[in-house]
């Protein structure tokens, strides 16, 4: 009597042992060979939220795939300044250009850690230490702070004017004066 088990694969196929019996190489690696033509694969895409098209690659924005604490990977778009940009969560990142990478030779993206300050470098015998990026995101938050003061004040004159205008068309043509 033969003893013959079958086993179950994770693909669903039904593989037949007999430990009395051995088959030819031959045999065994045909059946990998159609087993492993028969494996359905899927093309990886970036995200819609991270692929940028060429007018806006001309005009300075990248492909961000930020990966959070917990593992999560989100696409976004952002326009790099000074070697910095700043992700939807209100921090700043900084690259130099040796980080970007290019999905299927057309959309540049970067890898971005949120809790790394410049992006993951994945080229070969590259090594760089994470405090090269600091003073150009320290530049960027003084400038970001000072275009916020700017805009207020400019605000705040067109409200005075516009305010003495409605005052004079008021005194002339209501007052009579």
């Amino acid at each position: 009597m033969k003893e013959a088990k079958i086993l179950r694969d994770e693909r669903g196929f039904n593989m037949e042992t007999n430990q009395n019996e051995q088959k030819p190489l031959k045999e065994k690696v045909d059946e990998l060979y159609d087993a492993w033509k028969n494996v359905k694969t899927k093309k990886i895409k970036i995200p819609r939220k991270a692929k940028v098209r060429k007018r806006k690659i001309k005009k300075g924005w990248i492909g961000i795939l930020k990966i959070d604490e917990n593992g999560n990977i989100s696409g976004e778009k952002q326009k790099i300044a000074g070697f910095t940009y700043k992700t939807k969560d209100g921090l700043y990142h900084t690259s130099d250009g040796r980080e970007i990478l290019f999905w299927q030779g057309k959309f540049p993206i970067v890898l971005q850690p949120s809790w790394m300050i410049n992006p993951i470098e994945i080229r070969k015998d590259i090594k760089n230490n994470e405090t090269y990026g600091q003073p150009y995101v320290q530049a960027r938050m003084m400038q970001d702070t000072i275009k916020t003061k700017k805009s207020f004040g400019k605000g705040l004159i067109w409200i005075l004017i516009i305010g003495v205008i409605g005052y004079g068309i008021y005194y002339f043509f209501i007052k009579g004066g």
